[in-house]
């Protein structure tokens, strides 16, 4: 048995993909919510994606078939996602290096 989880435990750490740098973490994680602050937010969230909306747009259209109602960038502790809904489905998207990181449906 430990065997085996000492086997699985790789695959499940990295099926994730990409996270983001210590400094972009410690950046997100230390912002308070004042409003100047989250524009700097925002523009720095879109500075660190490399996939790009379109590129999230295709891969979400690849995965359900279905058209995107909104996207949303955002981070959740080490990864930056974009978290996508569609007609039937909410998909996240790991923004670093376009892993599906979730697809469930509503």
């Amino acid at each position: 048995m430990k065997t085996f989880l000492l086997l699985i435990i790789p695959f499940i750490v990295f099926a994730s993909g990409k996270m983001m740098s210590n400094s972009d973490y410690l950046y997100f994680s230390g912002i308070d919510k004042q409003p100047f602050t989250q524009q700097n937010e925002k523009a720095r969230l879109y500075a660190i994606d490399t996939i790009g909306e379109k590129k999230a747009h295709s891969i979400t259209k690849e995965l359900t078939t279905e058209d995107v109602m909104s996207l949303k960038l955002t981070h959740s502790g080490r990864y930056l996602i974009y978290k996508i809904t569609t007609k039937n489905y909410r998909v996240i998207i790991n923004a670093l290096d376009g892993t599906v990181i979730e697809k469930e449906s509503k």
